[in-house]
């Protein structure tokens, strides 16, 4: 709640399929929210919206200008797609208002900073939703790691296998997306690298590809060796069409400490059954860690942890600035893979750091 058990009120902006389902079932689901007002550019959207949630007319608005000024929200809510995000963030911040960005928040580094340098010089929050953060697995297996149960962290393997690829070839959104691994999945794990390994990347190799009975236009595979700040190395391998198994979203983990193994995977599609964690100290047998209760997981925790930061004027861990280092893995990933070869991460795009003069 805000001040006074009030709760915090939000426009939302990009009311299309993602930020529809965004509407329904996270923040219509939050007493610590109001959304008292939505945006989109598209009108039959916007009557779809009404039609099918019962939206009055009077919080529907067909730009952000509009809402702003007919609302007295606090904060906007940014689920346009990712060509919207840092125009409509930098606009909302710039009016006084808190924001709450999917992401990858920038096409770009530079325009990414952009909007960081927009929410510091407007005092206002500004936290990117990395969702796969708020799960008891991710949560327990970085207090491991941070406290060192098992000693220093050396080797890391990060395994992801979805198929994706029953439609038929060139008749799916999905197929058409820039990047679809690297760009729209696997920034969710190089988060979790960050979060987890408590380390910060410094250089990448990749290679990126399509098997020959993949869908997609651009690779929908890829295999990544990553090196960080503090001697952690992971291999990360992910795959839109594996025909093997399928894994949980955040993956399947190897985490190869001096004392033994961590073990875990985590968020399945609906709920926390799927989080595991277990550690194997070197020459015994495996045992499995208690995991905490977790009300608010997923996005309802990352709108939590907003409303929470708002709240409270704190920092929320993936704030904007912090989120640069998962979006300068994100891109120097991709960079290995176009052009074959390693990329460094510069020290001025790292978590904590500015490129801003």
């Amino acid at each position: 709640m805000n001040g006074a058990g009030q709760p915090l009120r939000l426009i939302q902006v990009g009311m299309g399929g993602w930020g529809r389902d965004w509407a329904k079932n996270v923040v219509a689901k939050m007493p610590e929210v109001e959304c008292v007002g939505f945006v989109e550019v598209e009108p039959a959207i916007l009557a779809q919206l009404q039609n099918e949630y019962a939206i009055p007319a009077a919080r529907c608005f067909a730009s952000l200008d509009a809402a702003l000024n007919s609302t007295d929200a606090q904060a906007v809510l940014v689920t346009t797609a990712l060509g919207g995000h840092a125009p409509v963030a930098v606009a909302a911040l710039q009016a006084g208002k808190h924001v709450l960005l999917e992401k990858p928040f920038a096409p770009s580094v530079g325009e990414a900073e952009a909007v960081v340098a927009a929410a510091e010089q407007a005092g206002r929050v500004l936290m990117i939703s990395q969702n796969y953060r708020h799960y008891p697995a991710v949560r327990v297996a970085a207090g491991l790691i941070r406290e060192q149960v098992l000693g220093p962290l050396s080797a890391v393997r990060v395994q992801f296998r979805k198929y994706a690829n029953t439609a038929p070839r060139g008749n799916h959104r999905h197929y058409e997306l820039v990047h679809p691994l690297l760009l729209d999945m696997a920034i969710h794990h190089f988060d979790l690298m960050r979060c987890v390994l408590d380390q910060e990347p410094i250089s990448v190799m990749c290679q990126a590809w399509n098997p020959p009975w993949s869908h997609f236009r651009d690779p929908a595979s890829a295999a990544a060796m990553i090196a960080f700040d503090q001697g952690a190395v992971v291999t990360y391998h992910g795959s839109w069409v594996s025909t093997a198994p399928s894994t949980t979203w955040a993956g399947e983990w190897h985490m190869e400490c001096e004392g033994g193994e961590i073990v875990w995977t985590s968020r399945n599609d609906l709920t926390l059954d799927a989080d595991v964690v277990t550690v194997r100290q070197r020459n015994k047998r495996p045992r499995r860690v208690a995991l905490p209760a977790m009300e608010q997981w997923d996005r309802a925790g990352a709108l939590a942890a907003f409303v929470r930061s708002v709240c409270s004027g704190e920092a929320p861990e993936t704030s904007g600035r912090d989120n640069l280092g998962t979006l300068a893995l994100t891109m120097a990933t991709i960079r290995a893979a176009e052009t074959a070869q390693p990329q460094s991460i510069p020290p001025h795009v790292r978590a904590g750091e500015s490129a801003i003069s």
